[in-house]
Parts: structure tokens; sequence; C-alpha cells
């Protein structure tokens, strides 16, 4: 039976701090520097037992060596510091990490390139690696940092950054913290078995096994400090403020999809082969709907009525599944989404939802968000993606729910926003009136309206309705303010421009 760590027993906060350096191939002349100063801060302070460094191919097997070496000294020191030689540390890092009393706590640093994603993790689902084999996952704390980093108005900059650690929230306990930064109490090398750092299962590095192993067989808990921040070199140190701009754009970049992606997709949700859906996309065109609507309406103007059964017909929504496939695809639709960026943990309402790529980044953002969409295959096709991004792409979403105009019926003032991308110059000039009423009754005072709409290019898009003349006098008419070509603000009921006190 594997002892447990004992959590009440009294950790020496002013114990003497031993540093371990796994040394990689390329020795950086800054992080010389960096090693030195945190060494000297350590003998200032009365606390230094020195430093080990130990270099080979395999990481975990350096780790392994500076933990030997740790726990054979004679002097018996309190804390082992490990220190990862392609960063920059704060000068007192090992001061701060101790002063936690905790048994593995972790400074905050991230992703070197790709993600920007913050080292502090918990656990997730379990997954298959492209072999079946089954793989612990790990999902970073990117909201609590985000949170932490914004809320306390850390400042914008990269690299060793210290922050008053009586601020908001700066210890959290996490499920796992990566070893570049860490600093470990001797009473946990000791109880653990030994190898502690070792590749174990595919998928998992050194430091997502030892704190796993850490938690789950011994009982000890997992910390990471958000306010003693270090950074990675590449040829400048690079950190919160890559992770903060990835943070913002991740509901726009994961809305994107690559061709193979969407050829899955496509294939999948159509249950056809992959070949027959990328013959598919790939003869599809901007002016699909527009041909489709031009054989039906050639000499006559159609109805309300007749408008409406148009945008519901099953056949238009399988023109309409290519030619927003190829839509959504492009630079000037990405550039669209960012305009909702700032909308987070709001109550949203999406008019014409199409794919549904703008309601996914929305529940990205974690937002609570109702999608409206007429035509039930391009609502199905967004409800199918969703599906393949949580099991794929294997990220969290807020409450998303695809509808066939029933927000119509909400209660009055139920959203904080609505947004619609090219989708009231689809509207004939009653149904769109009648829309922006039905709009102002559910959003709240105050609420914003965002939107994108090309009231021009009939030639190409033939059911496209011109409103560019009337269009700021019907939202007035409804009771928004109208703020710029893509946003207007709902007024107050007792006048357009003040709130009621």
């Amino acid at each position: 039976m594997i002892k447990q760590y004992e959590l009440k027993q009294s950790l020496n906060t002013k114990g003497k701090v031993h540093v371990g350096v796994p040394r990689e191939r390329l020795y950086i002349p800054y992080f010389v520097d960096n090693r030195d100063q945190i060494l000297m801060t350590l003998q200032k302070a009365g606390r230094s037992a020195g430093l080990y460094q130990h270099s080979g191919h395999r990481v975990d097997r350096n780790r392994d060596s500076i933990v030997e070496h740790f726990l054979n000294l004679p002097s018996k020191p309190e804390w082992l510091q490990m220190l990862d030689s392609d960063m920059d540390h704060p000068h007192s890092i090992s001061l701060r990490l101790a002063a936690w009393g905790k048994p593995i706590v972790g400074g905050l640093y991230f992703h070197r390139a790709r993600s920007h994603d913050p080292f502090v993790f918990k656990e997730a689902e379990p997954g298959k690696d492209k072999y079946g084999r089954t793989v612990k996952l790990w999902s970073p704390l990117r909201d609590e940092v985000y949170q932490f980093l914004t809320e306390n108005n850390i400042p914008m900059g990269d690299g060793a950054l210290t922050i008053d650690d009586t601020l908001h929230s700066p210890l959290v306990e996490c499920d796992a913290v990566a070893t570049g930064a860490i600093l470990i109490h001797r009473s946990v090398l000791e109880l653990m078995k030994k190898p502690i750092f070792e590749y174990r299962e595919g998928g998992n590095s050194e430091d997502m096994i030892f704190c796993y192993e850490a938690k789950h067989n011994y009982g000890i808990p997992v910390h990471c400090d958000l306010s003693t921040i270090s950074g990675h070199y590449i040829f400048s140190p690079q950190g919160q403020t890559q992770f903060r701009f990835k943070y913002l754009q991740r509901g726009v970049a994961l809305t994107g999809y690559s061709k193979r992606e969407i050829t899955e997709m496509l294939s999948e949700f159509l249950g056809i082969s992959k070949e027959v859906a990328g013959e598919k996309i790939q003869s599809g065109n901007a002016h699909m709907v527009g041909d489709y609507w031009e054989s039906l309406y050639v000499d006559k103007k159609p109805s309300d009525i007749e408008v409406k059964k148009f945008y519901e017909d099953p056949y238009t929504g399988r023109l309409y599944l290519i030619e927003l496939i190829h839509w959504n695809f492009t630079p000037t639709f990405r550039k669209i989404k960012t305009m909702f960026t700032d909308l987070r943990d709001m109550k949203v309402l999406e008019i014409g939802s199409g794919i549904g790529s703008l309601a996914i980044q929305l529940a990205i953002q974690k937002c609570d968000v109702t999608a409206s969409e007429v035509n039930n295959i391009l609502k199905e096709f967004s409800e199918y993606r969703v599906k393949y991004i949580k099991e794929k792409i294997r990220t969290e979403l807020g409450n998303l729910k695809f509808v066939r105009g029933q927000w119509k019926s909400e209660p009055k003032n139920t959203y904080d926003a609505v947004v619609s991308v090219d989708t009231f110059e689809h509207l004939t000039e009653s149904q769109v009136k009648r829309a922006l009423k039905d709009i102002s009754r559910v959003i709240k005072p105050g609420g914003n309206l965002i939107y994108h709409a090309n009231f021009a290019q009939q030639g190409l898009y033939p059911m496209h309705f011109d409103h560019s003349e009337m269009w700021d006098t019907w939202l007035v008419e409804a009771g928004f303010i109208p703020i710029n070509p893509t946003h207007a603000i709902k007024g107050y009921e007792n006048g357009l421009d003040s709130e009621p006190k």
C-alpha cells in the first residue's frame, strides 16, 4: 500500500533551496545571467543550498538525476527548485514560491510559440491517440489565468515578472503544472517511488506524469502561483502578452478550418465519401443560391411568404451549405469575426447563424448563445460542427443552442447583445422592420446590436435587398441608436440616450 502524504505537516517556508537545471544542448547566455541572479538572491537571504546541472538527450533522465543528487546532499535542504534553461525567471522566484508553504508549487509560464497557453492544467477526459491507445489529456486553465491577468491590470510584457502576491487569487490549486519553474518540498521526493521523473506512456511528458502520480497516488496537492511569471526565450522571451492575444482570438481561430477538416466534416455529416465531399466543395461557388433564386423569380418579385419559403427550402439549404463553406473560409469572413471578440460572458442572440461559425466562436468566448437559423439543413450542420469541435479539437464551450425562430417568443429584455452577419439584406422591407422590432423587444436597454450587412452586389446576389438608404431610420424607429455602420445600441425606454434613474 502506498503511503499517503501527510497534508498537515508544517513545511519550513524559510528553509534552504537547492537549484537544479536540466540543461538543454544549447545554453543561452541570457539564462546564465538569470540563473546567477537567482542564486545571488538566495545567497543574500541566507537560503542557498547550491546548484546542480545535468545534461543529456532525455529531459526526464536529467530531472531524475537532479532529484537523486538533491536527496543525497548531506545538508538535506528543504526545497528543490527546478529551472529550465531556455527561460527568463524572476530573481526572487524561489523565495516567492517557498513562501506559500505548499509541497508542489509552480510559477506561471506559457507555451513557447504555438498556442501560448498557460502551463497550468486541470485533467480532461481521456482520449485516443492516432494508434487507438487511451491517453491522459489536460486542459489549460485559460479562463482563470486570463481573468487574473486582466482583473489585476497586469501590464503587458514578456519574460520574468513578479506581481504583488496579495492581489486577488494569486495561488490556484490545479491538477498539474509544468516543471520549468517548479518548487518541490523534500518530503515529496522522499516519499514518491523512484524514478520520479520518467516518460511512462505516450502523449504525456514527465511533468504531467509526476503531477498525476503525486496527486492521485500520494494525495499531494499541486498549486500554481500566478503572480510569479517566467517567459520562454526565442530571440526574446515570450509569455503572457502572446497568451492574452491568443486567448482573445481563440474563438476566431478554432471556428476556422482547413480544406481537409471541412471535407471530413461534410463527409461525415452527409454520409458520403471524402472524395465525393471534396468534389462537392471544389465545384461550389459564390453564386449557387443566386442562380437558384433567379430560376424561380426571373419575371416576378417574390412575396414575403415566398422569400421565407425560399430560405427554408431544403434544396436552398444544400446549396447554401456549400456556398457558406466557401464564404466562411475566406480571410474577409475571418476579419468580420474579429468584430465580435469582445463579447464574453454575455447572453447573446444570433440572427441567421448559417453554418454556425460565429455562434460557436461566441460559445468558445463563454457566452450563452441562442443561434437562430431558418434552414434546417444549415441548423443541423451547425449542431454537427459543435460535436466535431468538442471531439476533435477538445475545447470547452459556453451554453449554445440552435433554434428556428423560437427566440421571437422570448421574454422582454432577455439578451445582452444581438449579432448578425450578412442576414438583414436577405429580408424584404416589411420583414426587416419586423425583425428589428422583435430584436428591440428581446434585447436589454443599453444592449449591443452588432452586425455586418451587404446591401449591395445585387448582380452576384440577386436575393439581396438594398436597404442602405433607410437602414439607420429603421434602426431609430425600432429604438436603437446607430453608432457606426456595424453597431447600434438599444436605447432606454425613457429616452434613447440616458439610462433611467
